[in-house]
């Protein structure tokens, strides 16, 4: 397995009374590409902005490098190597 490169853990966030993410956990290898599939509002989006910076959880941890960052900004994410595209 590859070096762990991120490392989410227990991660939450809370929109107006709906739960877009509720203790979501998962790990990703150095080199390492994912995407994301799952039904509209199932809290994809809302995940990779929290790993991009742009948007806070409410709860839980981001790990990148063995680094835990309790503010992560964008520009935290995109100095480790983190980038995004979002879709239109």
């Amino acid at each position: 397995m590859a070096e762990e490169f991120l490392k989410i853990q227990n991660v939450s966030k809370l929109y107006a009374g709906v739960q877009a993410l509720d203790n979501v956990s998962m790990s990703i290898g150095q080199g390492e590409i994912h995407c994301l599939v799952g039904e509209n509002g199932s809290g994809k989006s809302t995940l990779i902005k929290i790993i991009a910076g742009v948007v806070k959880p409410d709860g839980g941890e981001i790990i990148i490098h063995g680094k835990s960052y309790k503010n992560l900004r964008p520009i935290d994410s995109i100095n480790e190597g983190i980038q995004v595209i979002y879709q239109d």
